[in-house]
Formats: C-alpha cells, sequence, structure tokens
C-alpha cells in the first residue's frame, strides 16, 4: 500500500513538473486555458470603466461645477446640435419659433467653445422647455399722404373759409401825385378784370385759384410711436394687437390767389389846377392777392388688430442673422383731435407794383404787405379761427410687406411699408353761401404711405 501511495505522487509531480518547468532547456507546451478569457474580461472592465467616467464628467452647460473625482481636461459638455435653444425655421421658416431638448455633445474640456466636435453619447440637457408664443413689440414710423384731400372746396365752401367770399380789388385803391413844369399829374391805381369797361367796378377781377388742400398740405408728415403683443400661432403665421400716438405739426401756405389788371389812370392839371388831359396804362395777369391758411397740430390715437404671414428666409445663417419677408394686414380705429384753420391775406401795393413792373425795375415783382385783421378791407375771417373739423373716431385698415432680420434668439427687427386707408372725416356743422346749415357732409379718405421700423421681444 505505501509503495502504491509513492508511485501515485511521483506521477502527479511529474506531471506537474512537465508543465511548469523548462526540461533539458526547452519550455513547457502547456497553456492555462483560463489566461485568454481572463485576458479579454479585463480590456472589457477597462472600457467600461471609461465610458463610466466619461459620462460621469459630463456636465449640461459651461455654468455647472466640475463633477467630483474629474480632473479638467476630463470634463465634456453635452449641447443641442444648432446651439443650446437653437432655431427651428422649418419649411418657410418663421425665425422665432425654437426647438428644445435635442442634445449635442462635444469632447471639448470645460470652458472651451461648444459645438466644436460631436460624440455620440446618451446625455440631456436638462428639463425641456417651452416654445415661446407670445412677444412684444415696439414701433416708431411715419406716413405721407398720396390720395385724398382735407379740404374740398366743392363741398365746404362756406362763408367761414371761403377767402374770396367778398373780396373786392376796389378796397385797395392806391393814389400818388407828382409836380410837373406846367402843373401837377395826379395817379389812380387800380385792379379789376381786362378791358374792364368800368376799372373801378366792385368785386371783379380776371381770375382766382381755390385748389383743394390735401392732407400732406395741411400737416408735416405724421410720426407715431406703437406698442403691442404679437401671438405666434405657429411656423408661418402670428396675429397682433396694437395701439399708438401720432403727432404732426400743422402747416401754413397758400389756398387761393387773385389775379388782376393793374391800371393807372393819369389826370393832367395845368399850373392854375384846371384838367388838361386824362389817360389810362394797365399790366395784365399781375397776382394782386393770397390768402394763405395756418392748421392746427394733429393728435391721434390708433388702435388695431391684424396678422402677418412669414415666407422662406431670404438670408439664412447659423448666427440667427435670418431674414424673413413677410406680408400682414389689420383693421382697426383712429380718434383725431379737432381741426381748427387761421386764415391771412397779403395785398399788393397797386401803385409800387406798377410802377416797378412797367419801368422794368425788379420786373415782374408784386410788392405785397400783410393786411391786419381789423382792417375793413379785410373779409370777416381773417384773423379769426374756424372750426373745420371735431373730434371724432375714423376706420381704418392697413396692408403691409416687409422684412423681419433675427438679430437674436430672443430679438427682431423689422421694417415694412403698405398701404393705409383712413375713413372720411365729417366736416363740423357750418353755414353755406345760401345761408343754409349743413350737417354731416364728409371729406375724402386719407389714403398714405405709412414706413415703420418695429423691434420685437420673445416672453
Amino acid at each position: 500500500m505505501r509503495l502504491g501511495i509513492s508511485t501515485l505522487s511521483v506521477t502527479l509531480s511529474a506531471a506537474l513538473l512537465s508543465g511548469c518547468s523548462f526540461i533539458s532547456g526547452q519550455p513547457g507546451q502547456y497553456k492555462n486555458p483560463f489566461a485568454k478569457q481572463k485576458a479579454a474580461q479585463h480590456g472589457q472592465y477597462g472600457a467600461y470603466s471609461q465610458a463610466s467616467a466619461a459620462q460621469h464628467c459630463q456636465i449640461a452647460t459651461p455654468r455647472h461645477p466640475i463633477p467630483r473625482g474629474c480632473r479638467p481636461e476630463q470634463v465634456t459638455i453635452g449641447v443641442n446640435p444648432q446651439g443650446y435653444g437653437g432655431l427651428s425655421y422649418g419649411a418657410n421658416g418663421f425665425p422665432q419659433q425654437p426647438q428644445f431638448g435635442q442634445p449635442q455633445y462635444t469632447s471639448g474640456a470645460y470652458g472651451s467653445a461648444v459645438g466644436q466636435t460631436q460624440n455620440v453619447a446618451y446625455h440631456t440637457a436638462g428639463p425641456r422647455k417651452r416654445k415661446p408664443r407670445l412677444r412684444g413689440s415696439l414701433s416708431l414710423g411715419a406716413e405721407s399722404s398720396v390720395g385724398g384731400s382735407l379740404i374740398n372746396q366743392g363741398d365746404r365752401l362756406g362763408p367761414d373759409i371761403d377767402t374770396l367770399a367778398g373780396y373786392n380789388p376796389q378796397n385797395w385803391i392806391a393814389a400818388r401825385s407828382e409836380e410837373t413844369d406846367d402843373g401837377r399829374i395826379e395817379y389812380v391805381y387800380t385792379a379789376n378784370e381786362q378791358f374792364a369797361a368800368d376799372i373801378y367796378a366792385p368785386e371783379t377781377y380776371e381770375s382766382d385759384s381755390r385748389p383743394d388742400i390735401s392732407f400732406d398740405d395741411a400737416w408735416a408728415a405724421p410720426a407715431s410711436v406703437k406698442a403691442g403683443l404679437e401671438y405666434i400661432v405657429n411656423d408661418n403665421t402670428t396675429v397682433f394687437a396694437a395701439g399708438g400716438y401720432t403727432q404732426a405739426a400743422g402747416n401754413s401756405g397758400i389756398t387761393s390767389i387773385v389775379d388782376a389788371t393793374i391800371y393807372r389812370e393819369a389826370f393832367e392839371f395845368d399850373d392854375l389846377g384846371a384838367l388838361v388831359g386824362q389817360s389810362v396804362a394797365y399790366t395784365p395777369n399781375v397776382g394782386i392777392a393770397n390768402f394763405s391758411y395756418d392748421f392746427s397740430d394733429l393728435r391721434r390715437y390708433d388702435f388695431e388688430v391684424g396678422a402677418r404671414r412669414y415666407l422662406k428666409p431670404v438670408v439664412k445663417s447659423q448666427g440667427y442673422r435670418t431674414v424673413t419677408p413677410f406680408v400682414g394686414a389689420s383693421v382697426g380705429a383712429s380718434h383725431v383731435n379737432a381741426t381748427d384753420i387761421t386764415f391771412s391775406q397779403r395785398q399788393a401795393a397797386y401803385d409800387t407794383t406798377f410802377e416797378n413792373i412797367t419801368t422794368g425795375e425788379n420786373e415782374g415783382r408784386t410788392d405785397m404787405f400783410d393786411v391786419p385783421p381789423q382792417n375793413t378791407g379785410a373779409t370777416p375771417l381773417l384773423g379769426t379761427t374756424a372750426r373745420l373739423y371735431d373730434a371724432q373716431w375714423l376706420p381704418q385698415g392697413q396692408l403691409n410687406v416687409g422684412a423681419e432680420w433675427q438679430i437674436t434668439p430672443g430679438f427682431a427687427l423689422a421694417a415694412e411699408t403698405g398701404v393705409k386707408i383712413q375713413g372720411a372725416r365729417e366736416y363740423a356743422d357750418f353755414t353755406n353761401a345760401a345761408g343754409e346749415t349743413i350737417s354731416g357732409a364728409k371729406g375724402d379718405a386719407n389714403i398714405s404711405i405709412p414706413l415703420t421700423l418695429r423691434g420685437s421681444v420673445n416672453f
């Protein structure tokens, strides 16, 4: 029995030596079957550890602190593929419709510029953010009238604004005398129609002009400021409501001109005072009077609602510098203040005007002077104020085209123009030439071209 146990021990020892030691200087041929599997498992563990470390050292934004146990060069940042809070333009591209919740990643270290290199990872940028639906706007604008008359002389020709009512050139007769060697000559200057049978006939002259007064004649270009809210319906459409204030300074200008022939009748007297000769000379087509208006300032409050349709961007870039054309329409109402008008008159001095023209001195010049309102030769309305329109509400509508420039994700500038129509104003009650009181008469609608610069900010 002892001999059997000794033989088994020697056999196992020999077997172990043949696998683990050199015999006669040659390596053993035995290979551990678990060595390859162990090495493979070791490699997989290392890869898993690196991935875990990468996720552990990854942050959502550059403002987050460095995770514990990470060196700065190990920290990476996960961001949106189009930049944090980037824009989604869609097919036609309303520029302020952002798309959130689509992360992108970068291998840059903490503090590096994001979006330089994209790596595949599974990390979210935090809670999803809502898309903006509402934005505020502030606009500055001006407009110019291209159609309609503030005063239509055919519809509103009452004595209170008819500058030619009762105008009589004979109220401005002038006279002068001149001594001669044989006596003296006395001159009388008047104005009348050409070839007048009686040059002293009252209230007659060659012609006059009474042009209608446009809105641009009455006021300087109206300047406006407007504020509003805009609701983003979808990528292409918005609706808005706005209110604004408009002001314009009243203008002064000529409203009517009178042309006539200036006559000079000469009476010659001898040294004894006897009339020895008489003659008449004339100069035709001379402006002998003009009447000017002075309008009160315009103050207007505007309220409107409307919509805009955004088209395909014409300029598109990565830095939000997108330019998108749009069309828009709105309706609303305007409250305008009362409009008053004051007239003044300038009258030609017949004597100096005639002499300057006939002698060639300052040829064509008409010597004019301001007529004092209290002068008996002036029409009754001079220096007084007439009410043209009472304060009232007017309907308005507008069609616009423009382009919007997206400067940042939340701020845009837009320039727009179009056509604006404001309803006709109703004249204040007045008395016509026949003495009848007229109520409800209206002027013309105001057609204008607005030009607006608008800034918008997302809420």
